[in-house]
């Protein structure tokens, strides 16, 4: 569905770090950032964070997964927020979207 993450295949050796990617790859295929530095975030993200960052955070915690030059637009904008009291919120909630479709990714190239 569009607003779930890739269906994978983990081992039981590496599913911590698997299942870490994978994450990964969810936050940055799935948020969006405004012009005005604000993310939009999926609602299943949103609920799965709800439980270890309150609202106020999850703009940061989430540029923590975002590409680096990404991360520093939206922490500025979020700065810039902070000292004008503007009380704004960081995030905007995509409504989930059952809707299917094919998500292919790309295979990785093991060098031995």
């Amino acid at each position: 569905m569009y607003s779930s993450p890739a269906v994978r295949i983990y081992t039981a050796k590496n599913v911590r770090e698997e299942l870490e990617e994978a994450q990964r790859d969810f936050i940055r295929a799935s948020v969006g950032v405004t012009s005005k530095g604000k993310q939009l975030v999926p609602k299943l993200l949103h609920c799965f964070a709800k439980g270890f960052v309150d609202d106020s955070n999850l703009a940061v915690w989430i540029s923590h997964y975002l590409p680096s030059h990404q991360a520093a637009f939206v922490e500025q904008f979020i700065s810039q927020r902070r000292q004008s009291l503007l009380g704004s919120r960081n995030c905007g909630i995509i409504p989930f979207d059952s809707r299917f479709r094919y998500l292919f990714l790309p295979d990785k190239i093991s060098l031995q």
